[in-house]
C-alpha cells in the first residue's frame, strides 16, 4: 500500500504522525510525507521521504498573516452563528487559528496563478505517484483535493479537536445559514474546481477521521471515526547526562511549545512570574525556553534552561509540567501520565499585532480546552497569569507535587489515551478502508 501524508509545515503538525509513519513503514508500505519546503529538513530528521510543494521561497505563517477581506467576512459570518458557553471559544479557534492556515495554500481570493502552486504540484505528484490512501491534516485540505483528482482514499488525520467538522455542522444547521457561505468550504472551493474536485462533505471532511484524542475530549461531530492512540514524539536530541534516572528531589518541567516561539514574537510576560513562583520551592525545574521567551526573566539557581529537550525524554523523569495548554504538549503529559498545570486566561482567544515585532498572544488557542479537560479529571490545576499573582502560582504547583489525588487523576488520563489502538494495531484498518473507499471519490 502507498500511503501519502499531507500537512500544513510545521513540526507540531508532522511530529504526531510519526509513530504512524513508521508503523506503516515497519510493515512494508510505502510513504511519502507532502508538505512545504519549510518542512522538508525536518521531515528528513525523522526518517521519513519528504516531497516539497509550492514555491519555495514563501513563507507560511497561519495566523500571523493578515487577511483583512477574509477576516471582515468570518466577522461577518460569526453573526450567523450563535455558539453558546464554550462553543463559542472552539468557533473562535477555528475561525482565528484554523482558517488563516488553510488560506496560506488555500487563498479564498486567489489574485495570480502563483498561489496555487503548491496545490497543483501537490496534484502532479498524486498523480504520478498514484497513492492507495492519503492522509492529509485538516488545515492542508489540498490533500483532499489530490486525493479525489487521483482516486485514492483520503482520511483526515487530527493532531487536536475537530474544530472543522464541529464548525461546519454547526454553522449548515443555522435556519439563515448558506450553504455555499460556509468558512470551511468556501476556503477550499478555489483549489477544488481548479482540479475539477466536487466540493461536499467527503471532501472537506474526509472519508473517516483519524482522532488521537482520548474520546471524552473530542468535539461531537457526524464524521467516521477510527481512534488512534497518541504516542509522545517531538524529534530526538542526545539524552543529556544530567537527565539519566531519577533527581534527589522534585522534578517539574516548565515549556511553552514549539510553534508559539515559532510564529509569535510576544506575549511572554508572565514568565518571569512563573520563574519567580518555582524559584520559591524546593524542587528542581527544567525550562526549555528560547532566548525570546527569557528575555527580561531572572532564572532561579533551581532552574535548568535549555533552548529545546524532546517532552518524550524529559517528562518521565518528572512530578509535574507546567506549559501553555497546546495539545502536543498535553497529549505528551497525558500519556505518560504526567499531572499538569496549564497557563490560561479568560482573554478572548486571537493574535494580536505587535509593531516592529511580528506577532503576540496572550494565551495558546487551545489552553482553555486542554486545562479544562485536565481539571475536570483531578489531572493538574489551571494557572490564570492574568489574576494570580506570584504566591497563587507557587501554591497551585505545591498542591499538585504534594497531592497524590493529582497523580491518581493522571494516573485515570493515561488510562483514557492507551484506551486507543496503537498505530501499528490501527493499520489493518487502514488497509480494509482504503480497500473499500479507493476510487469512490
Amino acid at each position: 500500500m502507498r500511503v501519502v501524508f499531507c500537512l500544513w509545515p510545521n513540526a507540531a503538525h508532522l511530529y504526531p504522525l510519526v509513530p504512524l509513519a513508521w508503523a506503516l513503514q515497519a510493515e512494508g508500505h510505502e510513504v511519502r510525507v507532502v508538505s512545504h519546503h519549510a518542512l522538508e529538513g525536518r521531515t528528513a530528521e525523522v526518517g521519513l521521504p519528504a516531497v516539497s510543494v509550492g514555491a519555495p521561497d514563501m513563507i507560511p505563517m497561519g495566523p500571523g498573516n493578515p487577511y483583512p477581506e477574509e477576516r471582515r467576512r468570518m466577522a461577518e459570518l460569526s453573526a450567523t452563528v450563535s455558539p453558546s458557553g464554550g462553543g463559542r471559544d472552539t468557533w473562535d479557534v477555528f475561525t482565528h487559528f484554523m482558517l488563516p492556515s488553510i488560506w496560506d495554500f488555500s487563498p479564498m481570493n486567489p489574485t495570480g496563478e502563483e498561489q496555487f502552486t503548491a496545490v497543483d504540484d501537490l496534484v502532479d505528484f498524486a498523480r504520478d505517484w498514484k497513492p492507495d490512501l492519503v492522509l492529509w491534516d485538516p488545515c492542508f485540505p489540498a490533500g483532499a483535493v489530490a486525493a479525489a483528482a487521483c482516486g485514492a482514499a483520503h482520511a483526515r488525520l487530527l493532531w487536536g479537536q475537530d474544530y472543522f467538522g464541529w464548525s461546519r455542522e454547526l454553522f449548515l444547521s443555522t435556519a439563515s445559514a448558506d450553504a455555499a457561505q460556509e468558512p470551511l468550504a468556501a476556503s477550499v472551493r478555489p483549489i477544488a474546481e481548479r482540479h475539477g474536485v466536487r466540493v461536499d462533505d467527503e471532501l472537506l471532511l474526509g472519508q473517516w477521521t483519524m482522532d488521537p484524542l482520548p474520546e471524552a475530549m473530542r468535539l461531537p461531530t457526524s464524521a467516521l471515526t477510527v481512534p488512534v492512540r497518541w504516542v509522545p514524539y517531538a524529534g530526538q536530541t542526545p539524552v543529556p547526562g544530567w537527565l539519566r534516572g531519577r533527581p534527589a528531589r522534585p522534578r517539574v518541567a516548565l515549556s511553552l511549545g514549539l510553534s508559539q516561539r515559532m510564529f509569535l514574537k510576544g506575549g511572554w510576560g508572565h514568565v518571569p512570574g512563573i520563574l519567580e513562583a518555582v524559584g520559591g520551592l524546593d524542587v528542581d525545574v527544567v525550562a526549555t525556553l528560547d532566548a525570546t521567551q527569557l528575555e527580561g526573566a531572572a532564572v532561579p539557581e533551581n532552574v535548568r534552561t535549555i533552548d529545546y529537550l524532546p517532552l518524550n525524554q524529559l517528562l518521565p523523569t518528572c512530578d509535574a509540567i507546567i506549559h501553555h495548554g497546546g495539545v502536543g504538549t498535553f497529549a505528551a503529559a497525558a500519556a505518560l501520565g504526567v499531572p499538569q498545570l496549564i497557563t490560561d486566561t479568560d482573554d478572548d482567544h486571537g493574535v494580536m499585532a505587535a509593531p516592529g515585532e511580528g506577532m503576540e498572544a496572550s494565551k495558546h488557542a487551545e489552553s482553555s480546552i486542554t486545562a479544562g479537560y485536565v481539571t475536570s479529571r483531578s489531572a493538574g490545576l489551571r494557572i490564570d497569569h492574568r489574576t494570580q499573582d506570584v504566591e497563587d502560582v507557587r501554591e497551585n504547583v505545591r498542591r499538585v507535587l504534594k497531592d497524590a489525588d493529582f497523580r491518581a487523576g493522571a494516573d485515570r488520563v493515561r488510562g483514557e489515551v492507551l484506551a486507543s489502538p496503537s498505530p501499528a494495531s490501527v493499520i489493518p484498518t487502514l488497509r480494509a478502508l482504503t480497500a473499500m473507499r479507493k476510487g469512490t471519490s
